[in-house]
């Protein structure tokens, strides 16, 4: 596995022709997103440092403010021959409000051609689709090899469930393992999104809406569900964490290249 390595954290890696890239964190809340991508908004990063970058581990620290919290996390990778581990645990600086907690991958279209997770089966075309299961497995396999993702911890507290999801986006293959808000949520949030505008309303006009017969069932997730080119309308739950508290994920990803 050839793996460059930047700031701490796995930039790119290749085996082969399969191809892997942006691996890191993602996080929000109501009026923040946090990402490694250009799309990141309203959260600050405090402090960033890497102590350790490659050839063979990475570790990446950090503190970030958002719009509704603030909270440190420790980024940790390591390189072998035909597998790259990724570990990311985040601490609670103040009490937060989360839509979710994401360790993600990767991959260009071309690495692979059908994705396989929980009894779904299906290629790239360019959907946009969230295949998501409360499943700790999923692979991706075409001409140049296999990839198996193994979601191998998930420190939920009482607020989170584990899910995985493989999505056919326009950018390639996204693998995000993610903690996803259960109920009861701290707070219910329906939002709009498009390009010119962000309407976000707050919990209890939320609820209002969606105790209205038909309306929760339309909504809950809507975005997701309907892959490119879908309303980006859609509610979901917030996940209340105290000060304190520490979430994580961790996941291995397994290669076998032709």
């Amino acid at each position: 596995m050839e793996c460059d390595w930047v700031e701490g954290l796995p930039a790119a890696i290749r085996i082969g022709a399969i191809e892997g890239t942006a691996f890191g964190i993602e996080t929000a809340d109501r009026h923040s997103f946090f990402t490694f991508a250009p799309e990141r908004y309203g959260a600050r990063i405090i402090d960033d440092q890497a102590p350790f970058i490659g050839p063979e581990t990475g570790e990446r620290h950090l503190s970030v403010e958002m719009a509704e919290g603030a909270w440190e996390a420790k980024i940790t990778s390591a390189v072998s021959p035909q597998r790259l581990m990724l570990k990311a645990s985040l601490t609670t600086l103040s009490p937060s409000l989360f839509q979710d907690f994401v360790l993600r991958a990767v991959f260009s279209r071309d690495s692979f051609t059908e994705a396989k997770i929980g009894g779904d089966r299906f290629g790239h075309e360019g959907r946009d689709l969230y295949h998501q299961h409360p499943v700790p497995r999923a692979s991706l396999s075409g001409p140049h090899g296999t990839v198996t993702v193994r979601v191998t911890e998930a420190a939920t507290g009482p607020w989170f469930e584990q899910v995985l999801y493989v999505r056919d986006a326009p950018e390639g293959w996204v693998v995000h393992a993610r903690l996803l808000p259960k109920p009861p949520y701290a707070q219910l949030w329906i939002r709009w999104f498009t390009r010119f505008f962000r309407l976000s309303l707050p919990d209890g006009a939320s609820r209002a809406l969606l105790a209205l017969p038909g309306v929760g069932r339309a909504l809950w997730y809507a975005a997701e569900r309907g892959g490119a080119g879908a309303l980006q309308l859609q509610a979901s739950g917030l996940a209340g964490v105290p000060a304190g508290e520490t979430l994580a994920l961790a996941m291995e990803l397994d290669f076998d290249g032709h």
